[in-house]
């Protein structure tokens, strides 16, 4: 037996006690404590997973016009639906955010989809947008309530048709911002060191006079609660959920 060994025993073994009992001991802590932690992981994993499977979801978003959790027939499942006359908007999140990964899926029912990035409210944002009807997909901006759809390279309908669930991924980061398509990267990214203003801010989805359907948004980031379901991460276990607001107040 060496003298390491035997400091070891010497260490672990508690008066009247044998070393299989105690190793058995530090085993079953250790388990408990690897799913304690495992636990709490997932519970702040799933702050920023939306599947809109829960009403309450709906109630972190900043909305402007009629959002609303429904049915999807196609997907058998609940999605969140925005609809309106005017432009519609749902922002979520901090307006101190900096960079981050947006996956979600999306589907315009009567026409344009669109994601928000990098937005202070409605009226001051970046967006990536499609719409299939005019045969269009391009970034845009809007600041003080105005428009500007000439920040960037314009593209086609990049093979998006209405009525038609996608998947879509918008990295932003530093001063960049690129979109992926069904896993594809398209359009040119977007150089946001360009606009001033837009160095920080929430995420979100919005429309002009349409209706679009959107679901599984994922949102990660630094400073941002790794979420269950992106790939590679650990899948979920059940429907967990806990608000943003909860996140900050364990964080603070």
């Amino acid at each position: 037996m060496t003298e390491n060994f035997r400091y070891f025993k010497k260490f672990i073994i508690k008066r009247g006690g044998t070393m299989s009992y105690n190793l058995k001991n530090l085993g079953f802590i250790a388990f408990i404590g690897f799913i304690l932690v495992l636990f709490f992981h997932a519970e702040l994993a799933l702050s920023l997973y939306f599947d809109f499977e829960n009403n309450d979801q709906l109630k972190q978003w900043e909305t402007v016009g009629t959002w609303k959790i429904v049915k999807d027939d196609d997907k058998k499942s609940n999605v969140l639906s925005g609809e309106g006359t005017n432009e519609v908007c749902a922002l979520v999140g901090e307006k101190d955010w900096k960079d981050y990964t947006i996956e979600f899926e999306a589907n315009g029912q009567t026409d344009e989809i669109s994601v928000v990035f990098r937005g202070q409210n409605s009226d001051n944002y970046l967006s990536f947008m499609i719409a299939p009807s005019l045969n269009l997909s391009e970034f845009f901006k809007k600041e003080g309530g105005a428009f500007d759809e000439n920040i960037s390279q314009k593209g086609d309908s990049l093979g998006v048709k209405i009525q038609q669930w996608n998947k879509y991924k918008v990295i932003v980061q530093n001063d960049k911002a690129t979109v992926f398509l069904n896993g594809k990267e398209v359009l040119k990214p977007l150089e946001i060191g360009n606009f001033k203003g837009f160095e920080k801010g929430r995420i979100g989805f919005r429309q002009w006079s349409d209706k679009a359907y959107y679901d599984n948004v994922l949102i990660t980031g630094p400073g941002i609660p790794r979420t269950l379901g992106e790939p590679g991460a650990v899948k979920s276990i059940g429907k967990l959920s806990i608000t943003w607001a909860k996140i900050k107040k364990i964080n603070n």
